[in-house]
């Protein structure tokens, strides 16, 4: 691939933002390629996938290139615009997704890390938000993110100002789930990880997607959803339930396998 790399770690996958030289900024290849890199990793039942940027990039993402958005004088105001395509993905995704950041989020960029599940990060993170500086419509999915990040009053300074919001006040409003220095942050991802990968991966799903539902639907909506009751009824029957309980009752550690 040509704008990222990918490792497989057993039940862990790694998805590296490899665009240094364009400050991570994403392109319409670059997102395939994700959307891609997704796929192989949902085929092998990856349980957790992290994007990282390289070492010392220091721009983590730079956002959607401005040559990539809907021209105005051609397209209605995008709702299924291409970086959807990964967003979306990404929240489909069966497994976890943790954003491991270590330098500045801009614009797509922090539409990239919101829909991700878990955000750590070092110092070096920031984030802006930015497309009041344009003039650039946002849908009501790309408001909906930031809303799942932080309350009404602070997504809306994120919009009017455009102003850079460091890593301490990230982790204080609850973007960042940890901050740890440079130095800790591939360990403290790599455990958190290894965490999540030792427990149940139906249950993880469903909850992964009953969150994603609850973002747009009511509670009502979801319980009365086919897909849903049968998500759940899966989960209920599973082998994994069974043995979870089993493992419990025998104080021991229980052995997933996904089914």
């Amino acid at each position: 691939m040509r704008f990222i790399k990918t490792e497989q770690q057993e039940q862990l996958g790694v998805l590296w933002l490899d665009n240094d030289k364009k400050s991570n900024s994403l392109n319409l290849k670059m997102i395939d390629e994700m959307v891609e890199a997704f796929d192989e990793f949902e085929k092998s039942r990856t349980r957790v996938v992290v994007i990282r940027s390289n070492p010392g990039a220091g721009v983590w993402c730079a956002g959607l290139r401005i040559d990539q958005l809907p021209d105005p004088a051609k397209d209605p105001v995008p709702y299924e615009y291409s970086l959807e395509k990964i967003l979306k993905r990404i929240e489909s995704f069966p497994g976890v997704v943790i954003a491991m950041i270590d330098g500045s989020v801009w614009g797509g960029g922090c539409e990239l890390v919101f829909s991700c599940d878990i955000l750590v990060g070092s110092p070096k993170a920031s984030f802006a938000i930015t497309p009041a500086k344009i003039s650039a419509p946002y849908n009501p999915n790309q408001v909906n993110r930031v809303l799942q990040r932080v309350g009404s009053n602070i997504a809306m300074e994120l919009f009017f100002t455009a102003d850079i919001m460091h890593a301490p006040r990230a982790e204080k409003l609850g973007i960042l789930n940890h901050l740890v220095t440079t130095e800790k942050l591939e360990e403290l991802t790599q455990t958190l990880a290894r965490r999540i990968i030792n427990n149940a991966p139906l249950a993880i799903s469903l909850i992964k997607t009953q969150v994603h539902q609850l973002a747009t639907q009511t509670v009502e909506q979801i319980t009365q959803d086919k897909n849903n009751r049968e998500f759940v009824e899966r989960v209920f029957l599973s082998h994994d339930f069974r043995e979870g309980k089993q493992a419990f009752l025998e104080k021991r550690k229980p052995l997933f396998k996904g089914r």
